[in-house]
């Protein structure tokens, strides 16, 4: 059955669409996870926590069902943008349904849209989930839902929060794969093959814990989510780095560590080709 032409826009109402898309996916072969924002609400055990408006749905996908996945997704009342396609040379594809609340001239927002990873999330550093997509029943990993998060070379008010909402709610911090658990040694290893990564990750945590206050939580939660960023990074500069991994450690920020994103927020992908 197909769904409707539009769907709730609270972030309840976009979730449970993206839920609708990966059972349909799922029943027809495809695999889809949710990843960024969604991810992390799909794991926030407070709603009243991680409360923010989203803008879209990500998803992550095989690159050898990308055909399949668009025809699950047009026959669900989805246009594919190809821009975007061609743009990213097949690494990334955009979907979107016209806003159908009323008038073209009086629309009430902009178009549903879903952003679908091929393979890989790629940003600012590239994340292979190729072999991550069946750990979880809606997302990729937990740890890959935060490592979404914390591979960013800057961060917004939203992203922080993301992060936090992560780190706070993992259902433990470990060495393995499980619903809601953060598996330190695949993250300590990523980080260990890859020094852009390791530096942009532990930035990052920093910044979560200088933020620590701003986030209403009482003294205990505080310092219990203070000991779990410490832990992630202790776990991340612990893991034995290479030889060709401190060499180009020695020269930091003096050479490019990431990928170049022309707008960070992807907003020059967004834009509908309309025929």
């Amino acid at each position: 059955m197909a769904i409707s032409g539009t769907y709730d826009r609270s972030p309840q109402g976009m979730l449970a669409e993206a839920h609708r898309i990966i059972d349909a996916a799922q029943s027809r072969g495809p695999t889809l996870r949710l990843l960024g924002g969604l991810a992390v609400r799909e794991h926030c055990r407070a709603d009243a926590f991680c409360e923010r408006p989203y803008r879209d749905i990500d998803l992550a996908g095989l690159g050898r069902e990308v055909k399949a996945t668009t025809a699950v997704l047009v026959g669900l009342g989805w246009q594919e943008n190809r821009q975007v396609a061609m743009a990213t040379a097949g690494r990334k594809r955009q979907f979107f349904r016209e806003c159908r609340h009323g008038s073209r001239a009086e629309r009430a927002h902009d178009d549903d849209r879903i952003d679908l990873y091929v393979d890989a999330f790629q940003l600012h550093h590239s994340i292979d989930l190729r072999r991550r997509l069946q750990l979880e029943a809606y997302t990729v990993s937990t740890s890959d839902v935060l490592l979404v998060k914390l591979q960013r070379t800057t961060l917004n008010g939203d992203d922080l929060r993301d992060i936090v909402t992560v780190v706070k709610d993992a259902v433990e911090l470990g060495e393995r794969d499980a619903r809601g658990a953060l598996n330190l040694g695949y993250l300590s290893r990523l980080c260990a093959a890859d020094w852009g990564l390791h530096h942009d990750v532990v930035r990052n945590l920093a910044r979560c814990r200088q933020a620590l206050g701003t986030f209403g939580l009482d003294a205990l939660e505080t310092a219990r989510l203070g000991h779990r960023l410490d832990s992630l990074e202790a776990a991340v500069e612990a893991a034995p780095k290479a030889l060709r991994w401190r060499l180009r450690a020695r020269l930091g920020e003096h050479l490019a560590w990431h990928e170049p994103v022309d707008d960070i927020e992807g907003a020059y992908l967004s834009v509908s080709e309309r025929p």
